[in-house]
Order: structure tokens, then sequence, then C-alpha cells
């Protein structure tokens, strides 16, 4: 049977509103909601104010943990300097390799004149290498600028490239 909620109860159930979570925060939230209007729409003696209290108290609680849960794993974004794993591309590999190529058909490899070129093992396309991040663009969608170590003597540039898995991407340390 549903009873007239008295009008400090009706305030203390706006402490239960969820709409304003994010939907993995809403989804914990949701039931105490439930659970708080139920308990206004069927109790009327002054102890429910005493119940929403200590429920609005379990939902906080609840809330924070499930938000604690979700940040488990996550890292801030990288800073400049900080070292991550790029992998090339396709068009990455199409410039090294013929770079590399073109410093030892020059004989600059054997000059032994102090040149530092483009000296280093041959890549490939989904190759792993180590880069130092030396700008961060855009922290929302963490692209950065990379200096890419080769395994040689030089270095790539890669701009603005984003956080991932695939050729042109970079991930964390240890990720």
């Amino acid at each position: 049977m549903a009873v007239e909620i008295h009008p400090a109860t009706a305030r203390m159930l706006e402490n239960f509103r969820y709409d304003h979570l994010p939907a993995h925060l809403q989804a914990v939230s949701r039931p105490f909601h439930d659970l708080a209007h139920q308990l206004a729409e069927t109790l009327t003696e002054p102890e429910v104010t005493k119940a929403l209290d200590e429920l609005w108290a379990a939902k906080n609680w609840a809330v924070v943990a499930a938000s604690n849960s979700s940040l488990e794993g996550t890292r801030p974004a990288p800073a400049v300097g900080d070292v991550v794993l790029y992998r090339l591309t396709r068009g990455d590999v199409a410039h090294i390799n013929p770079w590399r190529a073109d410093f030892h058909r020059s004989g600059s490899a054997e000059s032994r004149l102090g040149f530092i070129g483009h000296l280093g093992n041959h890549v490939q396309e989904g190759d792993v290498l180590p880069a130092v991040v030396v700008r961060i663009h855009d922290e929302a969608t963490v692209t950065c600028n990379l200096r890419v170590l080769l395994d040689g003597s030089d270095t790539w540039w890669a701009t603005s490239r984003a956080e991932g898995a695939d050729p042109g991407q970079w991930t964390r340390k240890g990720a």
C-alpha cells in the first residue's frame, strides 16, 4: 500500500538520483534508488528517515568501490620523456629500410669517417621498438610524437600516434 511521503523523506530521496553517473556506476546505484523509493512508499514511521540515511551511506560506499574497481589497471597518460613501445607500420618500414640500404650502397658505412648515417638491422612491419615520448598533443586521446629507437645508429620520428596495439600505435611497457 502506498503512503503519503513526508517532505523531509522526499528530499532524502533526491540523494538517490543516479542519472548523473556514468553507466557502469548507474548500474551499482540504481538498486539503492529503487529500494529507497520502495521503503519511502511503504513505511511511515520516523525510522524510515534513519533507514534512508544508512542506505544512502551504503550506496555511496558501493559507488566508490565500483569506481575504484573500474580505475584499477589504468595508468595516467605518459609524460614527455617516458618510454613506450611503438609498433612499426608498413609505411614506416618503407622509409627506414631504403635509408639504411642507401647508406650501405654509398660506401659511407665502411669509410669510418665519423659520419653517422642510417646504419642498423632490417625492420619489418609489426616490429615493436622502444620510443621516447617527445610531445603530447591531445591528452584525451593520448596522441603523442615519438622518437622511436631503432636497432642501429638512427631513430624514426613517429608523429601524432595514438595509444593502441596496432601498427602505427604505441603501448605502455609491460602492457
